[in-house]
């Protein structure tokens, strides 16, 4: 079977697009993996694939923040494009939001329709069904309002609230809203630690009550937050129907990326490179429309310049952008155009590194409010994220301390203290995700462990954190107080002194933020891995324990 090039392909949530020599698209599929779906396709399977594979020529992609987007992107880019060898997906019935109505109290429904109301909509979510399901269970949780307002305004109690599954508000005003409200938004906005902690809670008291069944459906709630509340960046609010232009200077090019909206929904995606010699911005622009003005018949946004858009907004696209350009950063190394060390190379000379970073990894450290603490480590490679060398890290020695839990996590990367060091693989950068104060641990661990100075002059070791605010030229986080950005900060030790440095809106920074989420991400998913195994645990010993006669007074 015919096996096309997927190593530049990563292993992130996506669309996929098999193209022939032409450029012309054969098939457009979704991911939750990229890297692994589209190497299923060259596996013995249907004949239709073996079809479209004999004509394919090589994979294009587009990364995106999670599996939702990735659901609705490829759904308007088969409408937009009619692959020969898709199914089209019909209607937008396919689809269902979680529906929070502008309201003290807000309704929460599920809902096909999107429109620009001042509610919150979570979505698109494609399995209904299972959507459903999950609502159910989290009324009993959280116990959110159902009703339409008209039942909610004759303030009576009704069933839901007997069963346990509203808290019955209509009829209750000394309860108050504002906490109800901040609660509800905050969960499905994606702040869902405190509901998670009480589910955790609510899971142990049903093992030790041997009612496995609920502990089952807790569980099943705790591991689907993730999939139900996830943010989705793709589709606005606002109805835009136009076409969206950014313009970036990387290395010896100019790379820009078109964005192709239809009443607030993004259904194309163009990319392309040209050489920075003897070009302009302006003559670029000029380029531009004359190579595509008889295609693109709306208005083209320089996003610089033009759409006025909230601050949300102005986040949700930023971020949009971001990941095109690395996604096509990355193809395009695959492919020789030496876009990525370009980068690499901005990065030596502006933090003024000893030699081109070609291996930097990245370390963040999870837990949930101080409990099942773990740390994983990112690596990129020559700028390409390389998960073989990947690692994570379940903490044995601590809890509810993040120095301590950095320390043993740096003594089993690094192997610290043993005589024999087996493929220890040393980068060129090694980054701390937290602040200036981690770089204050490898010194602690350096009395210990002199070899640690040694192992600082072959590496360098760098902090990241957060800042003073900025203006939006910096990389940042979006200040909750404010309308100003926190920029994030590099801190690195030169001549026996720590210096900082803040992060410039560029793509070399950006390869150092992402490498930093990559870790987060990954820590997140240990830990989580680390969770389903001890509700199994503990369900099994509970199980035991039950069946033992010996143990029953």
């Amino acid at each position: 079977m015919k096996k096309l090039d997927t190593s530049h392909i990563p292993n992130l949530p996506g669309v996929y697009l098999f193209k022939d020599k032409k450029e012309q698209i054969l098939y457009i599929g979704k991911a939750k993996n990229l890297q692994k779906r589209v190497n299923q396709y060259f596996t013995p399977g249907s004949v239709w694939k073996q079809e479209m594979l004999l004509k394919a020529d090589h994979v294009d992609f587009f990364v995106v923040e999670n599996e939702s987007e990735s659901l609705y992107l490829e759904s308007n880019l088969i409408k937009k494009h009619l692959p020969p060898f898709n199914n089209m997906l019909k209607g937008a019935n396919a689809y269902a939001y979680i529906k929070l109505t502008k309201h003290p109290v807000p309704q929460v429904f599920i809902t096909r329709k999107k429109i620009n109301d001042g509610a919150i909509y979570i979505g698109p979510k494609h399995n209904t069904r299972e959507l459903k399901k999950f609502l159910q269970y989290l009324r009993q949780i959280i116990q959110y309002r159902t009703c339409p307002l008209q039942q909610f305004n004759q303030k009576k109690l009704c069933s839901d609230y007997y069963f346990g599954l509203c808290q019955g508000r209509c009829a209750k005003p000394e309860l108050g809203a504002a906490e109800y409200t901040n609660i509800i938004v905050n969960f499905f906005k994606g702040n869902t630690a405190p509901v998670e902690k009480e589910i955790k809670k609510l899971i142990d008291e049903a093992v030790l009550k041997q009612n496995f069944e609920r502990a089952a459906k807790l569980r099943d709630i705790y591991f689907q937050i993730d999939q139900f509340t996830e943010k989705q960046t793709v589709e606005f609010a606002k109805n835009i129907t136009g076409y969206l232009l950014q313009i970036r200077p990387i290395g010896q090019k100019y790379v820009y990326v078109l964005l192709n909206f239809y009443e607030g929904k993004l259904i194309d995606i163009i990319r392309h490179h040209f050489d920075q010699e003897d070009t302009t911005i302006e003559s670029m622009l000029n380029a531009f429309q004359s190579e595509f003005g008889d295609f693109y018949q709306h208005e083209i946004w320089y996003t610089t310049t033009k759409y006025k858009r909230t601050q949300t907004e102005s986040v949700q696209l930023q971020n949009l952008f971001n990941n095109f350009f690395e996604s096509y950063i990355i193809s395009q190394t695959m492919q020789g155009s030496g876009l990525t060390n370009d980068l690499l190379d901005t990065l030596k000379q502006r933090y003024e590194f000893p030699k081109l970073p070609y291996q930097i990894e990245c370390l963040d450290i999870s837990h949930l409010q101080g409990d099942q603490t773990s740390g994983g480590l990112s690596c990129l490679l020559a700028g390409v994220p390389e998960k073989k060398l990947y690692r994570k890290y379940k903490i044995k020695t601590v809890k509810n301390n993040d120095y301590l839990a950095l320390q043993e996590v740096l003594i089993r990367r690094f192997q610290l203290g043993k005589k024999e060091k087996t493929d220890l693989h040393l980068p060129d950068i090694f980054i701390l995700d937290g602040g200036k104060g981690q770089l204050g641990i490898l010194e602690e661990l350096a009395k210990e462990y002199p070899e640690l100075k040694q192992l600082r002059s072959q590496v360098q070791f760098c902090a990241l954190g957060k800042g003073e605010a900025r203006s939006k030229s910096h990389i940042g986080y979006q200040s909750k107080k404010s309308d100003q950005t926190i920029a994030e900060k590099l801190y690195l030790r030169k001549n026996n002194k720590i210096q900082s440095f803040d992060l410039v809106y560029d793509e070399a920074d950006r390869l150092l933020t992402k490498l930093r989420d990559e870790a987060h991400r990954f820590a997140n998913f240990y830990r989580k891995q680390q969770a389903k195994i001890e509700f199994k645990t503990a369900e099994k010993k509970a199980t035991k324990s039950n069946k033992n006669p010996d143990n029953k007074k």
